[in-house]
């Protein structure tokens, strides 16, 4: 497995998540990672370090995972994040080469590392539905090889909830564990709490990011702290998702959110406006606009049944997700391409 970067990612996670249970069915299975610092064996899992992935173009890097192939006789080089998919493709000869998007902004496609994948000898795979069809738009036979849910955490319960977060029983409370980013798009968040500014409604946002001080800013202007809680990253989030009353999704993309996953599984009523990344959702959680999605969790307020229309379904999807079946997904790719 290659990863271009470290970090308390999706992407990150799903490769450790995946590696280690791979290693855990008797596959030798390594993880090279671009600006790493520490090696480490986790799980059966070798977790080795290369330099930053853009250094001097990439040289040295690729030097570094041609060696790590070469010695490792590796019969299956897999990239994740487009970028490395030249990297990957160069690696080594005789191993069978993936490299695996894990999100792509439409607005932003790197055309001229598309023209160059469709050239090189690596077989190019999409996480989800989202990003397969956005590369399909350029030309691309893109193969499908979706996220799994990660294993389940003992749940907390809403006291434990309230004391970490600040909220109270009669709160209305959703919990999104998001990088303060332009992608996450928290500023839906805002036009959203407008709409419910005279409710109980609180939406508890976890995470670092460049953008997270102008959004507590822009918090305060608007006069919405009672219906925000700002918190650093938490690690265990999906622990404190069972706790909560609704999951909402406001990203402008995603790949196929772990989040999400999660919080299907856990049976929480769902609403989303993103366009590109929550397939997994039901239609009738899809919606067009913020102000959409607090007229539905405004319903859900006043009709609390209402909420519970889709969540065996969700419950349903996540479940075909798990990682013992995402795991033959993985088996299958690498033992018939």
């Amino acid at each position: 497995m290659v990863l271009p970067n470290d970090g308390t990612g999706g992407m990150q996670a799903q490769v450790r998540l995946i590696s280690e249970a791979l290693a855990s069915s008797g596959s030798q299975v390594s993880v090279l990672i671009g600006g790493g610092t520490t090696k480490e064996s986790v799980g059966g899992v070798a977790y080795l370090v290369a330099p930053p992935l853009l250094k001097w173009f990439g040289i040295p890097f690729l030097y570094a995972l041609r060696r790590h192939a070469r010695l490792l006789r590796a019969d299956v080089v897999h990239g994740h994040g487009l970028r490395t998919g030249p990297f990957v493709a160069l690696a080594r000869r005789r191993a069978k080469r993936f490299v695996t998007c894990h999100g792509i902004d439409p607005t932003a496609v790197p055309k001229g590392l598309l023209r160059l994948l469709r050239l090189l000898p690596v077989k190019v795979l999409a996480c989800g539905p989202g990003p397969q069809s956005v590369l399909q738009t350029f030309g691309f036979t893109v193969g499908l090889l979706e996220n799994a849910t990660p294993p389940e955490w003992t749940p907390r319960t809403r006291s434990e909830f309230n004391e970490r977060f600040g909220t109270t029983d009669d709160d209305f409370v959703a919990l999104w564990p998001a990088r303060f980013s332009a992608q996450k798009d928290h500023g839906s968040l805002l036009a959203f709490a407008q709409c419910l500014r005279d409710t109980n409604v609180v939406m508890v946002c976890c995470g670092d990011g460049p953008l997270r001080a102008q959004f507590e800013s822009r918090i305060i202007a608007l006069g919405l702290e009672r219906n925000f809680r700002t918190v650093d990253f938490v690690s265990d989030a999906a622990a404190w998702l069972p706790a909560t009353d609704y999951f909402l999704l406001p990203s402008k993309w995603e790949g196929q959110p772990l989040v999400l996953l999660e919080a299907m599984r856990a049976g929480i009523p769902a609403v989303t406006w993103t366009t590109i990344g929550a397939e997994l959702l039901p239609l009738s959680s899809h919606v067009a606009s913020p102000e959409e999605g607090a007229a539905r969790v405004l319903s859900w307020m006043n009709a609390p049944k209402s909420a519970n229309v889709e969540i065996e379904t969700q419950r349903t999807i996540a479940a075909g997700h798990a990682l013992s079946i995402a795991i033959s997904w993985y088996q299958s790719l690498y033992y018939s391409y």
